[in-house]
């Protein structure tokens, strides 16, 4: 269950970022199954981890970058820049593949490792996770880049005229976002030993789920990274007991909503 939690709790972190600066990521789960396929298929047609794992975090940054170019200079709402980006993601996904997973042969054990590795006793994704937790905890409270994105996210106006950079910070935050996205793909790609097209496709939701569940629980109205955690653990543990129930996808959808 730890395995499962770790991809969604590193997507959600990236996301509290967005959230936590009064913004809103549609992308992510489109985005997940993007990086997915191209890191598999460089991967697959180099044979180069470093090069893979380069091309995946830079897809994950330009795709946030596109994102809050469009959400804060441009300024369209954050709903319809990041599903629109979303869409092109998922457009150029099924473009590239055809719909149809990209299967690796004989990959490097380095890269199995990183989604299906352990070190001791401990799987190495929960160490991966951990470190992005420990992370976005510094990041968000104890510096400035932290307490100006609360800060936005409380009252942009009064952090314009603070001299806060808004347009700026905003743009960061799904940058931030998108680097998530991409190392939380890298290790479902492990995992998988595969890229999958449709690999994002409960994320969004998953994560949308843990991120308010952090505004109620620790976060007093404002997303945080231990809520993050806490959240994420409950929605896999849901879904988990679910599954094992074998309770229909769509009866998951509901009891979901309803925890939310």
């Amino acid at each position: 269950m730890l395995k499962q939690m770790s991809m969604l709790t590193i997507i959600s972190l990236g996301f509290t970022f967005v959230m936590a600066a009064g913004g809103f990521d549609m992308s992510i789960g489109f985005m997940t199954g993007l990086i997915n396929v191209f890191f598999a298929s460089v991967l697959l047609h180099t044979g180069n981890l470093p090069l893979a794992i380069l091309i995946a975090l830079l897809i994950g940054s330009l795709v946030g970058l596109t994102n809050g170019t469009l959400a804060a200079y441009v300024g369209l709402p954050d709903f319809i820049a990041t599903f629109a980006v979303g869409s092109i993601a998922l457009g150029i996904d099924m473009m590239y593949t055809g719909g149809n997973p990209v299967f690796l042969q004989n990959p490097p054990e380095a890269f199995l490792f990183i989604g299906q590795g352990y070190l001791g006793p401990v799987p190495f994704p929960i160490i991966v996770m951990f470190a992005v937790l420990i992370v976005a905890l510094i990041v968000l409270n104890r510096t400035k880049l932290g307490m100006r994105i609360y800060a936005i996210g409380g009252n942009p106006r009064a952090a314009l005229y603070a001299g806060i950079n808004v347009k700026l910070y905003r743009l960061l935050t799904f940058i931030i976002s998108g680097l998530s996205v991409a190392v939380a793909s890298i290790v479902l790609t492990s995992r998988l030993g595969s890229g999958q097209p449709q690999a994002g496709a409960n994320y969004l939701l998953d994560a949308i789920s843990v991120c308010f569940l952090s505004t109620t629980m620790f976060g007093e109205g404002e997303p945080t990274a231990e809520g993050v955690f806490v959240g994420a653990f409950i929605i896999t543990m849901l879904n988990c007991g679910l599954t094992m129930l074998n309770v229909t996808y769509y009866f998951q959808y509901i009891t979901k909503g309803i925890v939310v």
